[in-house]
């Protein structure tokens, strides 16, 4: 069995607590989200946890998403 050690990261809290609605709402844990995305950036395409397509576009969308919300806000003042 491979030893596990924890990764600690900083993150905006509003960011964290968005990201721990979608987790409650899609039903996973944090871990499982991250390494799917790790394993994903890393090229690791046989992980049980890989992230699916669907969530892959989410996560894409939400990021033109919070660019726009940028810019408008730029627009407007």
């Amino acid at each position: 069995m491979a030893i596990e050690t924890r990764l600690t990261i900083r993150i905006e809290e509003e960011k964290r607590k968005a990201f721990q609605d979608k987790l409650k709402e899609d039903g996973k844990t944090a871990t499982e989200v991250l390494i799917g995305f790790i394993d994903q950036y890393l090229g690791l395409s046989n992980s049980a946890l890989k992230v699916d397509k669907v969530t892959q576009i989410e996560l894409r969308l939400q990021k033109v998403e919070e660019i726009l919300e940028q810019h408008l806000g730029e627009l407007a003042a």
